[in-house]
């Protein structure tokens, strides 16, 4: 077996990292090998791969898994082909990626030599066409994250209240007026006169 160890760091949390690792659909986005990946269900896929000019063919499996922390994926057929990939949480949010990819490629590579010189480049080249990929999708999700509200009155969240309600049902059906103005006031009911009303009626009688 040809073993090819690498290691990474990405500006992204670990947890972010391991879910990347976690859809094969992912894969030919930043590993260079890869000539097709055909999902076939969530931890299986069909994969045709590029080793030094020799094609790989085979179905694998996510075999081993730790949630942020750990992922195994190896072939069920074809050629032996394995991949452990160690995830470290570093500071500021950063993640170590550590990558050890096994493979038997007495058939696909004319020595031993040989076959670690192009597991190694290979395997430099996909980890950092993951740490790009992950790094460029966290951007993108931090331009497109809502902006985060203020204290100002225009962007607190309102809440509905009696007469914030009654407003809605006033203005719903007609009867709101402008800012500041007050309704047409008809005249009062008989009977019903407000003190202002009695006082000025006892004037006008007094006069006659």
């Amino acid at each position: 077996m040809s073993t090819a160890r690498e290691s990474i760091e990405v500006a992204v949390p670990a947890g972010v990292a391991y879910e990347q690792l976690t859809h094969f659909e992912n894969y030919p986005q930043f590993m260079s090998g890869v000539m097709s990946m055909a999902p076939i269900d969530a931890s299986t896929a069909h994969m045709v791969l590029d080793l030094g000019g020799n094609r790989a063919e085979f179905d694998a499996r996510i075999t081993e898994t730790r949630p942020g922390e750990f992922l195994c994926w190896e072939a069920l057929d074809g050629p032996q082909v394995s991949e452990a990939l160690r995830l470290e949480p570093m500071a500021d949010g950063m993640t170590r990626v550590i990558a050890e990819l096994q493979i038997d490629a007495r058939e696909l590579m004319p020595t031993e030599q040989h076959a670690v010189e192009v597991l190694n480049r290979r395997l430099k080249a996909d980890l950092k066409g993951f740490k790009r990929f992950c790094e460029e999708a966290a951007t993108k999700t931090t331009v497109n994250r809502p902006a985060a509200t203020t204290g100002t009155t225009a962007n607190r969240p309102v809440t509905a209240t009696p007469a914030t309600i009654a407003r809605g049902i006033a203005s719903a059906s007609g009867m709101t007026h402008a800012a500041n103005e007050r309704p047409p006031q008809g005249p009062p009911a008989a009977g019903n006169l407000g003190p202002m009303q009695h006082m000025q009626a006892r004037g006008r009688q007094t006069r006659i």
